[in-house]
Order: C-alpha cells, then sequence, then structure tokens
C-alpha cells in the first residue's frame, strides 16, 4: 500500500500494486564496481558521430527542441522504409509503453503478458489501475496458446518484449502472426522491439510489415541498446496512424530534448557503428555462452546483448556467485521474481571483460568445493 502520508490526496489503488522488477542493494560498504555487466547497455557507447553531435549541440541546450520530433520523425522513416504518420517518438520506449497503456487501457481492463516476460509490463497495466494477467509461459519463453487462453471480454492489450528480457529468448515470426491472427480485433498486439537489431536467429520477423497489414499491432523501438544511447532516453514507436496519434496526445510538450535529438539523427546515419556493434555482440555472446556451459551452468539462448544463466545448486547458487563477482568488482543482474532466483543476468561487454567473469566465476566454483567438498554444480 502507498504511505498516507499525503493526508487525504490519495493516488489510484493501482500504483499501491506497482512493485520493483530488480534487486537494489546498499553499495556503500562494498568495493568500486569495475565491470558493470548489469543494465544491459552497449559497452561499445555511441558512435564518433553521435558523441560530436552530443558536442556540438551542449551549447544550446538552453533551448526547447521545438522541431526535433518531425526531424527525427523524418528520419526514422527514411531509414526504415515506414510511415511517418505512424511514428511516435519518446523519452526511450518504456515511456512509450506507458503512454500506450495509459492510452488504450481504464480501470478494469486487461493488460496479458508473459509470467516471466519484461518485468516492467504489469507496471504499465497498474499505472492506468487495470489488471495484468500474466501467461504462463514455457522454458522461460512466452507461450501463445497459454496467452490466447487467457483473452476475456476485458483484454484490451497484449504486451510482449521479443526479443525478451531477462531471458533473451524471443518467438519466431510465424507465432507473432499466430498470435496477432487469434487476437480480436479490439487487443491491441503491443511488441517491445528494443533488442531487435541483436537478433541473428532467421525466423525472427520484424514486426514492420505486421504493422502495416494491420490496425492493432504495435512495436517499441530504442537508440539505448545498439546506439548506445541509453543515458539520453531516446525511443520511438512504430504503429497504425490511428494509434500513434493517440499515443502523441498524452505526450510531454517536447517530448525529447535537442541533444537527444542530434544523437540519435546521427546514429541513423551511421549504419557502420550499429553493425560493428551487432558483429562484436554476437561473437562475445557465443564465447561467453561456450564459457558459462564449460562451468557446466545452464545458460538460456539468447538472441540479445545479455545471457542470462542458472546456479541450480544451492552450494552453487546465484546469490552467492552475485556475492563472490562483486568481492571481485564485478557487477552482475539479480531479478527479484522467484522465477529467476537461481539465475544472474549477464550483459555483454568486451572481450576481455567476459573473459575475466569467466575466470572469476571458476574460482568461485572453487572456493565453494574447498569449502562444501561438493565438486558437482
Amino acid at each position: 500500500m502507498l504511505s498516507d502520508s499525503c493526508g487525504g490526496v490519495r493516488p489510484h489503488a493501482g500504483l499501491g500494486r506497482i512493485k520493483p522488477h530488480m534487486v537494489i542493494e546498499n553499495l556503500e560498504d562494498l568495493p568500486a564496481i569495475r565491470i558493470d555487466i548489469s543494465s544491459n547497455e552497449s559497452v561499445y557507447g555511441p558512435s564518433q558521430s553521435a558523441i560530436e553531435a552530443v558536442i556540438n549541440e551542449s551549447e544550446y541546450m538552453y533551448r526547447y527542441a521545438s522541431d526535433a520530433v518531425r526531424e527525427l520523425t523524418i528520419q526514422i522513416a527514411k531509414r526504415h522504409n515506414i510511415n511517418p504518420n505512424g511514428i511516435v517518438c519518446g523519452h526511450g520506449s518504456d515511456d512509450l509503453l506507458l503512454r500506450i497503456a495509459q492510452s488504450f487501457l481504464q480501470t478494469g481492463d486487461e493488460l496479458i503478458c508473459s509470467i516471466n516476460g519484461y518485468q516492467r509490463i504489469p507496471n504499465f497495466a497498474h499505472t492506468a489501475n487495470a489488471q495484468p494477467i500474466k501467461a504462463s509461459d514455457h522454458n522461460l519463453t512466452a507461450d501463445i496458446d497459454r496467452i490466447l487462453d487467457c483473452v476475456t471480454e476485458k483484454t484490451r492489450i497484449v504486451m510482449l518484449a521479443n526479443p525478451d528480457n531477462p531471458s533473451g529468448t524471443y518467438l519466431s515470426g510465424t507465432e507473432i502472426r499466430r498470435l496477432h491472427a487469434s487476437l480480436p480485433d479490439s487487443v491491441l498486439l503491443v511488441l517491445d522491439s528494443a533488442y531487435l537489431e541483436y537478433v541473428a536467429a532467421e525466423n525472427f520477423e520484424n514486426p514492420k510489415a505486421l504493422i502495416e497489414e494491420s490496425q492493432n499491432t504495435v512495436m517499441t523501438r530504442t537508440f539505448s541498446k545498439i546506439h548506445g544511447l541509453a543515458g539520453l532516453r531516446l525511443g520511438w514507436m512504430y504503429a497504425a496512424p490511428a494509434v500513434a496519434d493517440a499515443v502523441k496526445k498524452i505526450g510531454m510538450t517536447f517530448p525529447i530534448s535537442n541533444v537527444a535529438f542530434r544523437a540519435g539523427l546521427a546514429s541513423l546515419n551511421d549504419q557502420s557503428h550499429a553493425k560493428f556493434v551487432y558483429q562484436q555482440n554476437l561473437k562475445v555472446r557465443d564465447d561467453f555462452t561456450n564459457g558459462l556451459e564449460m562451468l557446466e551452468l545452464e545458460v538460456i539462448p539468447s538472441q540479445t546483448n545479455f545471457v542470462l544463466a542458472r546456479f541450480p545448486h544451492p552450494d552453487y547458487s546465484a546469490v552467492n556467485a552475485y556475492a563472490f563477482l562483486r568481492s571481485h568488482e564485478i557487477l552482475a543482474r539479480r531479478l527479484m521474481s522467484d522465477s529467476f532466483a537461481e539465475y544472474l543476468r549477464f550483459t555483454l561487454g568486451f572481450p576481455e571483460q567476459m573473459n575475466e567473469v569467466l575466470d572469476v566465476l571458476q574460482l568461485f566454483f572453487e572456493h565453494q568445493h574447498n569449502h562444501t567438498g561438493i565438486l558437482e554444480h
């Protein structure tokens, strides 16, 4: 429940149901973080042209970016060959997912999500005082049939991250189209595509075509991941123009900053950087996955810039591994959900960083073995 310290002024009940989705710990008594692989940022950062654009624009930060949305929309449309009337720009993709929920949900409505999918999605429903319905999954992957089993007359949105976070799993284009074809026209299918640029799977489909073939499909995109602009909070979405217009209505007057705008433009025009990051990430992902499997850890196959690994043995637990890594100045990610109690998520860094993570994990298993006498893990 929310505090009553506001006196008689109370927010709606949905806000009292919002829960944190990441473990936040007091780091005051711990060593400084040397390798931070906790938040799925791109270790390669932005392109040099984006950095220069930010520097050049910094002297104008006192001004509102009055034409930024229009100009960025035009360039996004050109780059991706899509209808500019269906594009909405915002303060990161989470801002847009929140605005979608607030535009199409009201008290008593239902939003269906995958139970172990992106952990912020239920909170988007709560902000509209709507009810999140969590469909069971299969091996941490969204299950289309179980999602469809949850659809009722109250369903207004189905929201999925694809590829997903924190699992790194994905649904094929065939499965997404099967889901869409089985939904009523009155239900909005929202696909958070933050990690789309990292996907190597051949049966994955960019949602662009499905959006243009229908009136009830949305994808959200971000400059935070492969473009390395996480600190500037810049995202966009694509939908039928009528859906886009609804979301635009509840945006801020100037929904993106001039600095973010210039960096975004530069990133769109520097596809060589995105290609470089993709190729590096693919190699590191394969090598790090192989390294974890050599340590006999269960690894969830990933199509993103992070890897989720399971530490099932109580003497070699995720909690203990996290603490051991932290004592070596390495910060991984633990999740609040009980379903992920045995897992750690590792953002992919430079090859030498991930090799060091593997070395420290090897030390962890040796250390635990010396204290427990148990060799298997």
